[in-house]
Order: C-alpha cells, then sequence, then structure tokens
C-alpha cells in the first residue's frame, strides 16, 4: 500500500478546484434569481472559502506520494471535506423552501449531483467519500421531513413517496457505483496479467533470438567447414562421378546457410531488433544484377525475364542496400521458381522517396483462401509446393516484415491460371550522394607467389607474406589453413585473442586474420590492444580482417570503430578472401607510398 493514499486524490482535485468555483458561481446565480435574495452570495463566498481551505491544507499530500501522512494532516483533509459538504449541502434548503417548485427542483438535482460526484470517488478513498457524503445525504433525506414539519397541510404520503424515490436513487447509484469499481478492479486485473503475459512474451522473444543467435555462430561453424572443403576438393583433380557428389554436397550446405540466414532475419524482425543500414541504394544498379542473377535460372526453364526501371526510379536512395536487395531477389525468386512457362517481369517505378517494385508471372496463380495465409511463416500456396519445389515457406514472410521496417509493405492479386503479381512499397529518399555498387563483384585475385616446398605456418618462406590467424575451432583452423594454401599461403595459427596479441608482439606480421567470438579474449578486444601497443612502440599499422558469420551493420561498425581493415564472411568464400586480403594489402602499400612522398 502506498505510504501517502491520499497523493493521487489530492492532485487529481487540485486540479479540479477552478471547475468546482465554477459550479459554485452557476449555483449561486441560479438560487439568488429564482430566490430574489442576496443570501446565495454569502453561500458562494463560504463554498469559496471552504474549497480554497481544503486545497491548502491538501498541499502537503500532493507533493510526495512516498512520504507518509500524519494523523493530523488526515484529520485535516478529511475535516475540511466535511465542512466543504456542510457548506454545499447548505444551499438546497434554501433553494428548496425560498425558491419555489423550481427550487425544489433545483435543490434535489443539486444535492443528489454532489452524491454521484462524490460516489465515483469510492476506489480512490473511501473515507474521503464518507466524509464528503454524510452532509449531503443528510441533507437529501431531511428535506422531506422539514417540509412535513414547517409546512402545515403538507401530504405525509407525499412526502414520504419522495423519501422512498431517494433512497432508491441512493440505492441505485450505490449498486452502480460498485458494478464500476468491480470492473474497473477486473480491468485492473486484466491489464496486469496482459502486463505479465506481454512480458514473458517479450522475454521469450529475447530467448530465442539469443538462441538463435548462439545456435547460428554454433552450426556455422561445421557449415564453414563443409562449404570451406568442399570449395578445396574441387579446386584438385577429381572423376566426374566424384564432382557430381560434390556440387549435391556444395549446394546443400548453400541451402542450409540460406535457410540459417532466413530464420536469424525471422527472428530479429519478429523481436524488434532488426537494425537497418544508413546506405545508399543504386536502384539501377540493383535491377541490373536481378536481371543477371535470375535471367540464366529462367531461360534453362524456357522463360523469359525483365527488370524494367522508370526513369523516376532511377537514381541513388537512401536505405540498405542489402535489404532492399533481399527484397527485390526473394520476390523474383519465387516468380521465377514457380512459373512453368511465360514470363517474369519485374517493374520498379517510384512516387517521391516511395519506391515500388512490382514482379509479375505467368505462373499457376493462387487461389483466393490461400491469399490470407500466403505471409505467415513456413506457409506455401500449396501443400505439395514444399515438396516439388522446396522452400521453407519464410522468404515471403521476411520480405514483408522488411519493407514494413522500411515504411511500406507488400501486396498480391492473383488468380487462378492467370498468374501473380506482388508489390513491394519501401520508403527510400531520393539522394544526390554517389552510391558504391550495392554488391560489388569480388575481383579475380592475382596469383600469389610461389611457396617453397618446405615453408611451414610456422616459418613462412622468404618473400612470402607473414599471416597470423586466431581461430579457436579446429575445423575451422584447418579449411582455412587448407584453402590459403590452395593459393600458395600459409599462417601462424593461434586460439584466442591473447595468444593473438602475445604471437604478434613477437616480430613483424604482414596481416592478422581475426576471429570475432574466442574465449579470453574475443577478437574485438584483441584487435583494440594490438592498436593501442602499435601507437604505445611507434610500430607500423598491421592490417587486420575480421573473419565471422557476425556482418550486420552495427557489427561491422564496431569491428571498424575497434581498428579492423575490412572484413570476410564465414562461411569463408576463398575468391572474397583472397579479394579482402588484397584490398587491405593496396591499403597499405598506398598509405606507404604516400607517406614517403
Amino acid at each position: 500500500m502506498a505510504k501517502n493514499p491520499y497523493h493521487a486524490l489530492a492532485v487529481s482535485r487540485a486540479r479540479e478546484f477552478p471547475s468546482r468555483v465554477a459550479f459554485a458561481v452557476v449555483i449561486g446565480s441560479g438560487a439568488a434569481y429564482v430566490s430574489h435574495s442576496l443570501w446565495p452570495v454569502l453561500w458562494f463566498v463560504l463554498q469559496v472559502g471552504s474549497q480554497h481551505l481544503h486545497h491548502l491544507v491538501a498541499a502537503p499530500l500532493r507533493r510526495d506520494p512516498e512520504q507518509p501522512v500524519t494523523k493530523a494532516q488526515e484529520a485535516g483533509y478529511l475535516g475540511t471535506q466535511v465542512l466543504n459538504g456542510i457548506v454545499f449541502a447548505s444551499i438546497a434548503p434554501f433553494c428548496w423552501f425560498a425558491g419555489g417548485e423550481a427550487g425544489r427542483l433545483a435543490a434535489l438535482v443539486i444535492l443528489l449531483g454532489g452524491v454521484l460526484n462524490l460516489a465515483v470517488l469510492g476506489n480512490a478513498s473511501l473515507k474521503f467519500v464518507i466524509t464528503g457524503l454524510a452532509p449531503v445525504i443528510l441533507a437529501v433525506f431531511a428535506l422531506p421531513a422539514l417540509t412535513y414539519l414547517l409546512e402545515p397541510g403538507t401530504s405525509i404520503g407525499g412526502m414520504a413517496f419522495l423519501t422512498v424515490g431517494i433512497v432508491l436513487f441512493v440505492a441505485h447509484l450505490a449498486i452502480a457505483v460498485r458494478k464500476w469499481e468491480t470492473n474497473q478492479h477486473g480491468l485492473k486485473r486484466a491489464l496486469r496479467a496482459s502486463k505479465v503475459e506481454r512480458l514473458r512474451a517479450e522475454r521469450a522473444n529475447r530467448a530465442k533470438s539469443e538462441f538463435l543467435t548462439v545456435m547460428s555462430h554454433e552450426i556455422r561453424t561445421p557449415l564453414n567447414g563443409v562449404l570451406g572443403m568442399a570449395q578445396a576438393m574441387a579446386a584438385g583433380p577429381l572423376e566426374p562421378a566424384q564432382r557430381d557428389r560434390l556440387e549435391v554436397i556444395r549446394q546443400s550446405g548453400e541451402v542450409l546457410l540460406t535457410l540459417l540466414n532466413d530464420l536469424l532475419d525471422l527472428s530479429k524482425i519478429e523481436a524488434a531488433r532488426l537494425q537497418l543500414e544508413d546506405g545508399l541504394v543504386d536502384v539501377a544498379e540493383l535491377a541490373a544484377q536481378a536481371q543477371a542473377a535470375f535471367a540464366p535460372l529462367a531461360e534453362a526453364k524456357g522463360v523469359g525475364v525483365k527488370v524494367w526501371v522508370a526513369d523516376s526510379a532511377r537514381g541513388v536512395r537512401r536505405g540498405d542496400p542489402m535489404r532492399v536487395r533481399q527484397v527485390i531477389y526473394n520476390l523474383m525468386s519465387n516468380a521465377v521458381k514457380f512459373t512453368e512457362q511465360g514470363r517474369v517481369t519485374a517493374r520498379i517505378t517510384a512516387t517521391g522517396p516511395e519506391l515500388v517494385v512490382e514482379v509479375a508471372d505467368t505462373g499457376p496463380g493462387i487461389a483466393p483462401e490461400v491469399l490470407s495465409t500466403l505471409f505467415e511463416r513456413f506457409t506455401q500456396a500449396d501443400a505439395s509446393n514444399a515438396r516439388r519445389y522446396g522452400g521453407s515457406g519464410l522468404g515471403l514472410s521476411i520480405a514483408r516484415g522488411l519493407t514494413r521496417i522500411m515504411g511500406g509493405d507488400i501486396t498480391v492479386h492473383s488468380a487462378v491460371g492467370h498468374g501473380s503479381t506482388f508489390t513491394a512499397r519501401m520508403v527510400l529518399a531520393p539522394t544526390d550522394e554517389v552510391a558504391a555498387p550495392a554488391i560489388p563483384p569480388p575481383p579475380a585475385p592475382s596469383a600469389p607467389p610461389p611457396v617453397p616446398a618446405e615453408a611451414t605456418a610456422e616459418a613462412p618462406g622468404e618473400g612470402q607474406l607473414r599471416i597470423l590467424a586466431a581461430e579457436d575451432n579446429a575445423t575451422n583452423r584447418l579449411v582455412l589453413k587448407t584453402l590459403l594454401e590452395q593459393v600458395g599461403l600459409s599462417a601462424a595459427f593461434v586460439e584466442n585473442g591473447r595468444e593473438a596479441v602475445d604471437a604478434w608482439s613477437t616480430g613483424p606480421w604482414d596481416l592478422v586474420l581475426m576471429d570475432i567470438q574466442m574465449p579470453e579474449m574475443d577478437g574485438v578486444e584483441a584487435t583494440r590492444e594490438i592498436r593501442r601497443r602499435e601507437a604505445a612502440q611507434g610500430r607500423p599499422r598491421t592490417p587486420i580482417v575480421a573473419l565471422t558469420a557476425n556482418a550486420m551493420a552495427h557489427q561491422v561498425a564496431e569491428y571498424t570503430a575497434a581498428g579492423m581493415d575490412a572484413l570476410s564472411p564465414k562461411p569463408i568464400q576463398l575468391p572474397q578472401l583472397i579479394a579482402t586480403i588484397q584490398q587491405v594489402l593496396a591499403d597499405v602499400e598506398g598509405d606507404d607510398a604516400a607517406a614517403v612522398a
């Protein structure tokens, strides 16, 4: 229970003070008019004075809800409320006896209105209501009796009937107030239960997201081994049958990786934790890439593909290029997958900041009863589609979630046998800035220097790049070692960030490949420590490349802030890794040349 049970009531009554004065003006003016007397003026002065006294006495109760109320404060607060009730009720007998029929009606309305006004405060403070109601109810019941006593010839039956009517009104009012209080308590219980359930749901969502994040890292580790070794084997001599089987392994691993990414995206969207990158989107470039990506697959099925961009949509817009691409590719992928003949046409238009992507196909169409559930998770238009076409049914749900985060939505119009049209709307403000390619293709790596046969990871040959690799997982170390050796590179391996810092301190290194999640010291902290020691010892900057599956925009920003030069995502793709290595080494050479100049 609150230490100050009158705080909220006192604050509320203080806000109502001007309105109570206004009511007093109306009642006093009406009483003076029907009675042709100036006595209501005196009543008005007493009424305003008692209200002001009550306002002053309540001042300590309004200050602090945690300050305990003393007996004297409570007695003063309730006592001035009794005084208010007595002064307020005193106008009713005056109107009753001096105002004729209109005055009697006004007296009853004034008193019963006062009863109603105070009765609804019973939930706030029962003591306050009782002390305020007592004088008013006493006046209500006293009027018929006083009339019978003071006015000879008054019908006792009429006054008794009036008294019964007043009793019934008060009884009905009490029942109504009781029901209102019961409903209020029920509503509060429902709100508390709803809040508890909402908190439980939020905790469950957070737990799910954390679980998926952890499991993502754990699943990507063996998946990195599968895809990495598949790359390594594909680079060597294989029999045709072996190469076909290896391609199945590679494709299956990539499907698993896509599913894993979809689950993570869906979890973040549902938990409202997905963050969009504030980047630049070149719409025409994205359209060209979509055309290039899906045309070969569609042509193999005998289906035409055309991506058309209106002049209004061309140019650069602010947004997350990866997520915009994800929406467009998802709609294009579905259209090509389910269209067996005819065409798939994507039209990209814009109206002001709103970018509109319409993807129409000549596929089988979607039944009306399915459209309402089409964007639900793990849902496909036909249950048999999961067996015939594959897929998890997450793509459309994720695409709709992304468009809604970007201030838009996805709608669909379809008829069985007449194809479907999906329309995605995204708010992407135009800008005059120049965007880098949304998804730059990795440059072809140049041939690395030959490696002497006797060279090892621990003792690089003369002229060979000295690479330090920090990776806590044995499988990932083997994959990285194998892939690097295929292009004539070797590395010295350590198993955590602290060992990486210690190894870096032993001598000059051309490059550090740094995992992020490692025991003892993670990759971010290890990078900070290396940069700190470089500054303290005056050593030249060693390029550091992050090797991690955690490649969201805010995570990349954290790596950059720590001093990392680039990121190559896991599962490792050898061409991308080599391109990244070449880029950071070229940047170092450029910086050195600039320093010499």
